[in-house]
C-alpha cells in the first residue's frame, strides 16, 4: 500500500536531516546522491525545513582541546520559588558566556530537564578555574532560584554532534 504524500514528505526529510546531521556541509548534489533525489528536491526541502525554524544552523564540530579549551557540564537544581517574568526574561536572553568578563566561556546546550536535576548546560572555558567562576557567577546571579549548582569537567569526547572523534584511538589511551 502506498504511503500518502504527507508520510512521503516526512520520510524524505528525515532521509535529509540524517544526511545534514552527519555532515552539515556536504553539498547538496552528495545529499542529492545520498538521499536519491534530485538536487532541486533536496533544496527545496532544505529551504522548508529552514523556515519552519526544523533546522535551526549550521556548527562545525571542532577539536576544542587544539583551542586550548575543555569541555563542561553543570546541572542545576531549581528551588520552589516560582521565576517571574522579568528574571525569566533575563535568564532566556542574557548572554552567559559574559559572566566573566574577560574570560572565555562558549555555551554549547542549555536543557531544561525532568529528573534529579531541572537543568543542563554544557560549556567550554579555557581551564577549570574559569569554569568553576563561572558556576559561581552563575549560582550568585540566580541563586533565588536555584537550590544547587554542579560541575562536572569532560575527560574525553568520543561523539559530539553525532560526529566520532577522529583523534579517539590515541586519546583511549589513558583509560
Amino acid at each position: 500500500m502506498p504511503k500518502s504524500s504527507t508520510q512521503q514528505l516526512v520520510q524524505d526529510e528525515k532521509k535529509i536531516l540524517d544526511v545534514l546531521r552527519t555532515n552539515a556541509n556536504e553539498s547538496i548534489d552528495v545529499i542529492a546522491k545520498k538521499c536519491g533525489f534530485s538536487r532541486q528536491k533536496i533544496w527545496r526541502i532544505i529551504k522548508k525545513l529552514e523556515k519552519n525554524k526544523i533546522i535551526w544552523g549550521y556548527a562545525a564540530v571542532c577539536d576544542d582541546e587544539s583551542c586550548n579549551l575543555k569541555h563542561f557540564t553543570m546541572v542545576v537544581k531549581r528551588t520552589t520559588v516560582p521565576i517571574d517574568q522579568k528574571m525569566l526574561q533575563e535568564i532566556l536572553t542574557t548572554r552567559l558566556d559574559n559572566l566573566i568578563p574577560g574570560s572565555v566561556i562558549r555555551i554549547e546546550n542549555i536543557e531544561y530537564l525532568h529528573g534529579c536535576f531541572d537543568g543542563i548546560f554544557t560549556f567550554l572555558a579555557e581551564d577549570l578555574v574559569t569554569a568553576k567562576k563561572f558556576c559561581e557567577q552563575f549560582n550568585t546571579r540566580f541563586n533565588k532560584y536555584f537550590a544547587s549548582v554542579e560541575l562536572l569537567e569532560g575527560i574525553l569526547i568520543i561523539r559530539k554532534q553525532t560526529v566520532r572523534n577522529p583523534r579517539l584511538k590515541e586519546q583511549i589511551k589513558f583509560l
